[in-house]
């Protein structure tokens, strides 16, 4: 049984590919270690979750509900429980387990922080950033961490959570 807060699974679904032709993109990464990751390759979405030693790629078919706390999934049922803060449950949903090898997110999230003066972000991305922020804090407010030019910004969203985002290449403005 899988356990996933509400920030930590809407920021996952977030970053989640949809329609991506590597099939493996288009659920959410449930690490054995207590992570949960959706990426789409260019934006890569970590938090924490209570996994209990499971792996899985799951993809939950039904719309999450507007008002939940915390998400249980049985990969074995292949089902997804919506949960209140009461621990009621709000909604049931069918979960496809998707069968393949999620990338190696770690060594994009392997960060050694560095200073640039300039880099290229796709914003719709830094906004899908604000959307997930309020998740965590209804501020939106997030700290943005830079290594170079070419490499991942991270933006940490709480203390345990945060989201990166490839840079694009852009012509020189000069």
């Amino acid at each position: 049984m899988i356990t996933v807060k509400r920030a930590e699974y809407l920021s996952a679904l977030t970053c989640a590919g949809v329609k991506e032709v590597r099939y493996y993109l288009n659920g959410i990464f449930f690490d054995p270690e207590g992570f949960v990751v959706g990426t789409n390759g260019h934006r890569l979405f970590c938090g924490r979750a209570i996994t209990e030693g499971e792996s899985a790629i799951v993809n939950v078919k039904a719309k999450p509900p507007t008002k939940f706390e915390q998400v249980r999934i049985d990969t074995v049922l292949k089902a997804a429980t919506f949960l209140n803060n009461e621990g009621q449950t709000v909604m049931t949903s069918p979960v496809e387990v998707i069968d393949g090898h999620f990338p190696d997110w770690r060594r994009v999230a392997d960060f050694k922080p560095g200073k640039v003066d300039a880099i290229g972000i796709h914003l719709p991305y830094l906004a899908d950033a604000a959307k997930c922020s309020k998740y965590f804090d209804k501020k939106a407010n997030a700290i943005i961490e830079t290594q170079g030019v070419s490499d991942a910004i991270r933006l940490q969203l709480s203390a345990d959570a945060y989201m990166l985002i490839m840079p694009v290449r852009m012509p020189s403005p000069i």
